[in-house]
């Protein structure tokens, strides 16, 4: 494991900090329940962690490891779920909220998947959960990719003699006998540290060969250092949804057309996630709002992809940064463009690079306090608002179509609502994870986001319309 899967795995012991992602897959028709196991046994040998569980290291002194687990059973990990009737989106939700919420097994593979019967019109669904510690947002859509395919064909692509990997896997056939997991500690701590001194010798040598370059990376440096700790010191904004909470989950959905987030970029020259945010905000002024509550400001927790565009590595590579949301801004226009320029300000000092010195650091803490630690930094923002983009094109899995894919994400620590987007196609689907009770009215905050996307949109193509941008937030 790297550092971060690491901070994952361990954190998951306390039942507030566990970090399960989740997806709801929806198809014009239910295939078979074969043809969808011969899918996921391509799938689980080709993602040689679907196979494999964890084990830790004695005394700790390296991150946990991947072992095979000699006892897979893939029908353990798929299973069928059963939706009452009408059989509809809001009966298969309600059925897998509590799943979603239900710890995973830690002394096996952490995954599992559910094939929803009974949906109306003979509809077929899909609800797959898997342990962060296996994979970030983008790592899951990866895998997701993986399991569908692009062709429409019903007949399940071969598994008999499953094709044998490019390449064995580092840790394929690993011992656990301690003193064996003592010796791969060692050579690992050994090849941190070289890789380490490694990085002071180039700086060193980049020091002596551009001092100016060097002079201008300290001080780039030091800003990111200097936000970083600011940001970990942070406290969020006073709000209702902290005022009562419980370990229960809500699950729903919503959906953006895709070409109108992508009109709002092209007109005003910002991002997906700048739309994004802009439109969450204006969802969490009306709730706040509509319970009496005057707030001019809330902090999002928004994970920002670390990966360089060819790494293909699996787990996580994510930083989680603290965005100032002006959710007090009355004028969406105003608050799309202060978004967009503290988004633009958080990328450019670099702070994200830290993230993974603090899981290490966090790593080497006795576990109480790297727990405490963590429950700490879920107190600095009020929710989680995370976007992943998805495949463009119609993907099938077991030769029927995809029709929808909502992802969700988790509610840990003093989080009470989790909002995932992902694209599909000419869609952005937008799944909402929700503690009932510390928001009870979902409903209306699924009509805030309607609201709040309609009054974007008609102000975005007024004639002569602009954002203001001030300051970086």
């Amino acid at each position: 494991m790297n550092a971060t899967d690491a901070v994952f795995w361990r954190l998951d012991q306390v039942p507030e900090l566990r970090s399960t992602i989740g997806a709801v897959i929806l198809l014009e028709r239910l295939p078979s329940r074969e043809g969808i196991r011969a899918e996921f046994d391509r799938l689980s040998r080709s993602v040689v962690r679907m196979r494999q569980r964890v084990v830790e290291v004695p005394l700790n002194l390296a991150p946990p490891e991947w072992v095979d687990d000699p006892q897979f059973d893939l029908d353990y990990h798929l299973r069928s779920l059963a939706v009452p009737s009408p059989g509809n989106l809001d009966e298969l939700l309600a059925e897998v909220s509590p799943l979603f919420a239900t710890p995973l097994d830690r002394s096996r593979p952490l995954w599992e998947a559910y094939v929803a019967e009974g949906l109306s019109i003979g509809r077929g669904a899909l609800f797959v959960k898997m342990h962060h510690c296996l994979m970030d947002g983008v790592g899951g859509v990866r895998v997701l990719a993986g399991l569908f395919s692009e062709r429409s064909s019903a007949a399940p692509r071969a598994t008999d003699e499953p094709p044998e990997p490019s390449h064995e896997p580092p840790d394929a056939g690993r011992s656990i006998a301690p003193a064996a997991m003592l010796c791969r500690a060692q050579r690992h701590n050994l090849g941190v540290a070289a890789t380490a001194a490694a990085r002071l010798s180039r700086s060193a040598l980049g020091a002596l060969l551009d001092p100016l370059a060097a002079v201008d990376g300290l001080w780039k440096g030091m800003r990111a250092a200097s936000g970083f700790g600011r940001e970990l010191v942070m406290s969020r904004a006073r709000s209702p949804l902290h005022a009562e909470r419980s370990m229960s989950r809500r699950l729903a959905t919503f959906e953006i057309p895709l070409a109108d987030i992508e009109a709002i970029c092209r007109r005003f020259g910002v991002t997906n996630n700048d739309v994004v945010l802009t439109v969450v905000s204006g969802a969490m002024h009306r709730w706040h709002t509509s319970r009496g509550a005057d707030v001019k400001e809330l902090r999002a927790t928004v994970p920002v992809n670390l990966r360089a565009a060819d790494d293909t590595s699996g787990g996580n590579r994510i930083a989680l940064l603290a965005v100032r949301l002006p959710i007090g801004e009355p004028n969406p226009l105003t608050r799309l463009g202060l978004i967009h320029e503290g988004m633009s300000s958080l990328k450019q000092d670099r702070r994200a690079a830290l993230y993974p010195i603090l899981a290490q650091l966090m790593l080497a803490m006795p576990a109480a306090i790297s727990s405490e630690l963590g429950r700490q930094q879920t107190y600095r923002t009020n929710f989680v608002c995370t976007n992943v983009p998805g495949p463009r094109h119609t993907c099938y899995l077991a030769g029927e179509a995809i029709t929808s894919i909502y992802a969700y994400a988790p509610l840990v620590g003093d989080h009470p609502v989790a909002i995932a987007l992902l694209s599909y196609r000419d869609t952005v689907f937008v799944g909402l994870d929700v503690d009932p009770l510390a928001m009870p009215d979902l409903a209306h905050f699924i009509d805030a986001l309607g609201e709040s996307l309609a009054e974007l949109l008609a102000l975005g193509h007024e004639p002569g319309a602009t954002i203001e941008r001030r300051a970086a937030i």
